[in-house]
């Protein structure tokens, strides 16, 4: 069958790659792996690759490339990788007696292994991730986890080809995608570096993933009206067409899919191709600005982003462009002008493409036949419509209650609640659109299976959780200082720790609190903590797993409640808490388990508040201070205007940069510009290098040092246009690759 399928690839023109993903069983995988092959041990697993593998390619002449995992995902151990490879399947590759190129995945690989595959004389083709494991925006993101990424392997010169993977089985697993303006713009940047071309993943890539048990389709066997296809993928025929003739050629009329529309939809092809358009930004745009996980673990097609705590501390996919919730509350409370996308901005957006989808549909009612495809196509297209209506409040919400959080401005709770409540509602209708007619347990990747329904819990929570922070502020209002007593608690050790963050590692601390624990001693730097030894023990409560909080998990049973109070330490005797506070009168509230609060007022002394402990024996869950004087005012949570359209600006690239030499850019924008400074941002192709800025006036050249011109890499740069309270980018991101790529010629030249 290997070689039937490979030389019937070969007649049709396409060449065959052979992809192995293990070597040998994975001892992490859960659950455990079974075993195909009988009586493998590490000693003799090396000679029976080699021999297999040897024979495989002999056996099947038409298997142009053979494309392997050789990190831990193998099954391999890490000290053993580089010379298993080498010896074992890179010399059966060479063996094979006529060119058969090795096809390494980027991904985590061991140092020495190209070389290694150099060494043996195989011919490499490297490949990695266009955009972490999900499609997002049609150009590689300038800043990102650069393990998801292109790393430093853009290098010049090097001894092998490269090529990038768009992972879309990550992102779009399931619902009808075919956006020709991305294509188009996307291909245009599968150049960058030198690479030499890309794959992507189809939709139903990976149907049935870890070979679950049980035979389902796209919809139920209920919806066999809405199944007009012998085969799954001819569902997806626009996706095909698509990205097979654009990517060959980007200036294909469009009459080579819009014949096809008008054949299937008639007099409504061309309203059916708008919402088509519009439906396929939806799931990109999530991922974009809300990159829940790099790692195909979480479903965005049917995951509503984690509970709220979760999706505050997300990410966006590419950190140049797009703010953080976080980032987006620093940048309004402390006046910093920015060009990056805000939260409210991408809720925009995703509002405009929801409207738009449900025009275009309602624009082709009239006018489509109510054929199979039309009831297939229909249903996606107001999933899609429900997602990005739902996303829209919820970036609104989350950032609102990331504004509450940094503030205790009631404003921030209450608009929180709003949003929150209307993405609740939404959701609820997207279960009734959807329950009974796509299957209830869809699995296309290794977690997050299921359907839309299995998410309502989480959905619901985040709205009746908001309860708990009401009381709060009712009880205590805005506060100089809090801190909640419990167990230690880890904090996230790097900005990029996606599955590490403060919402996993830090779950059981109530929100607008500082965890203390029973050992954190206090000092100048972090400005609170116990003033004394003395005996005390805290009585910490479990985290909610990773997996509840990112909406990963069905039926959760412990998402966060009640951190409060349920969590404490005890003790005995007047100890002391000290506080890093101005001189001044405070109003101190002791929490205790029970719910009841003693109070104290006390006055801060040369910089340090001194709190002492209850004689006796004491259990205290939380402290709160607040000075006498009136409640802190705080900048709106919102700008008071839109940002306008993007203002003139003319920029002419440079054709190449010499290496070492410094490189003069100039932009120009108009005497009546909004525009008061420009920031250029620049560093070389390489993931590894950190970005650096310049700021200027209009019209002032910058000048890039030739130190940091080198000629192992090519040079890619942007500017920000900023006003007195907005920014913009060139290039526009919305509708160009928002940076500039000059080459850096060789020393040579």
């Amino acid at each position: 069958m290997l070689r039937y399928i490979s030389q019937g690839a070969t007649d049709r023109g396409i060449d065959f790659t052979l992809g192995v993903w293990e070597h040998n069983l994975n001892p992490n995988w859960q659950p455990l792996m079974t075993a195909m092959t009988e009586g493998l041990t590490r000693e003799n697993i090396g000679p029976y690759s080699y021999a297999a593998l040897k024979k495989v390619l002999q056996l099947c002449p038409a298997i142009k490339s053979v494309q392997m995992r050789t990190n831990s995902e193998s099954g391999i151990l890490a000290d053993q990788q580089v010379d298993f490879y080498k010896n074992y399947v890179f010399r059966a590759i060479k063996d094979a007696r006529r060119p058969v190129i090795l096809d390494l995945r980027a991904w985590i690989v061991a140092g020495g292994m190209i070389k290694a595959a150099e060494e043996v004389g195989v011919p490499v083709r490297l490949s990695t991730k266009y955009w972490a494991e999900d499609m997002g925006r049609p150009y590689q993101p300038a800043e990102t986890y650069p393990n998801y990424s292109y790393l430093g392997f853009l290098e010049h010169p090097r001894s092998y080809k490269f090529y990038w993977e768009i992972w879309a089985l990550g992102s779009h697993r399931l619902l009808l995608w075919g956006n020709p303006d991305y294509v188009r713009r996307s291909v245009g940047t599968f150049g960058l570096g030198g690479a030499e071309g890309f794959e992507i993943d189809p939709p139903l890539a990976q149907k049935g993933f870890g070979n679950r048990p049980g035979t389902w389709g796209v919809f139920t066997a209920a919806e066999s009206k809405r199944v007009f296809w012998k085969w799954e993928f001819e569902r997806y025929w626009l996706f095909y067409r698509l990205w097979g003739r654009l990517s060959y050629d980007p200036a294909t009329n469009e009459r080579a899919w819009m014949d096809e529309m008008r054949r299937r939809f008639g007099d409504g092809a061309r309203n059916v191709m708008d919402a088509y358009i519009a439906a396929s930004q939806v799931i990109n745009e999530i991922v974009a600005a809300h990159l829940a996980d790099p790692n195909m673990y979480i479903w965005p097609e049917i995951n509503p982003g984690g509970v709220a705590e979760a999706y505050k501390e997300v990410l966006p996919s590419d950190w140049r462009y797009i703010e953080s919730m976080k980032e987006g509350v620093e940048h309004r409370l402390n006046g910093l002008v920015s060009s990056k996308q805000t939260p409210l901005e991408t809720a925009q957006l995703l509002d405009r493409l929801a409207l738009r989808i449900t025009t275009s549909l309602a624009n082709a009612l009239g006018k489509v036949e109510q054929s199979r495809e039309w009831q297939s196509t229909l249903i996606d297209f107001r999933v899609l419509a429900d997602l990005a209506a739902f996303h829209a409040y919820k970036q609104r919400g989350v950032y609102m209650l990331a504004y509450f959080d940094r503030t205790g401005s009631p404003i921030g709770l209450n608009a929180a609640t709003r949003e929150l409540t209307a993405a609740g509602q939404v959701w609820e209708e997207l279960v009734k659109l959807t329950e009974n007619v796509y299957p209830p347990n869809m699995a296309f990747g290794p977690e997050d299976v299921g359907h839309w329904k299995d998410k309502l819990p989480y959905v619901r929570y985040d709205v009746e959780h908001l309860s708990e922070r009401r009381e709060i502020l009712k009880r205590f209002g805005q506060f100089d200082a809090a801190f909640d007593f419990s167990a230690p608690v880890r904090k996230r050790p790097s900005p990029g720790a996606y599955r590490e963050d403060d919402s996993v590692l830090g779950n059981s601390v109530e929100p607008r609190f500082t965890a203390v624990d029973a050992a954190t001693r206090y000092s100048d730097t972090t400005g609170f903590g116990w003033l004394d030894e003395g005996q005390r023990e805290a009585v910490g409560i479990p985290l909610t797993a990773y997996a509840e909080m990112k909406a990963v998990a069905k039926d959760p049973k412990n998402l966060p409640h009640d951190v409060l109070y349920r969590d404490f330490i005890r003790g005995s005797g007047a100890q002391k808490f000290g506080v890093k506070l101005p001189d001044g009168e405070y109003k101190v509230s002791l929490l205790h388990p029970d719910r009841s609060v003693d109070e104290q007022s006390l006055r801060a002394e040369n910089g340090l508040l001194t709190i002492t402990m209850p004689a006796g024996d004491w259990s205290i869950s939380g402290i709160v201070v607040k000075g006498v004087g009136p409640e802190k005012r705080y900048p709106a949570p919102y700008p008071a205007e839109s940002k306008g359209p993007h203002p003139i600006a003319r920029h002419t690239p440079p054709r190449a940069a010499k290496p070492g030499e410094p490189l003069s850019l100039t932009i120009n924008v108009p005497i009546n510009s909004p525009i008061r400074a420009v920031r250029l941002h620049y560093r070389a192709v390489n993931h590894l290098v950190p970005f650096k800025t310049i700021e200027g006036k209009p019209g002032e050249p910058f000048t890039i040092p030739g130190a940091d011109i080198s000629p192992r890499w090519d040079l890619m740069y942007y500017f920000e246009l900023l006003s007195t309270d907005t920014g913009w980018f060139q290039p526009d991101p919305a509708r160009e690759t928002p940076y500039y790529v000059v080459k850096v010629s060789s020393p040579t030249n």
